[in-house]
């Protein structure tokens, strides 16, 4: 069963840091869709629930320059 949860991003400065965010999203391990809005700094990810490692990802994120946090 895919959940949606909305997460909060640091760091983004531009439309481009929110695509390419998007892109890593969307490549991780469980995400089965994953959207990105530079204008509110979120980041919506659906992922299937087992298959998701949250700190994975948030570190993955981290290794970008951003900050992912659970809202």
């Amino acid at each position: 069963m895919i959940q949606n949860k909305t997460y909060s991003i640091e760091g983004m400065s531009c439309g481009s840091c929110a695509v390419s965010i998007e892109m890593l999203l969307a490549n991780q391990p469980g995400v089965k869709s994953a959207t990105v809005r530079f204008d509110n700094k979120e980041a919506v990810i659906g992922f299937e629930r087992g298959e998701f490692n949250f700190d994975q990802v948030k570190k993955t994120i981290s290794q970008m320059g951003y900050k992912l946090m659970e809202k």
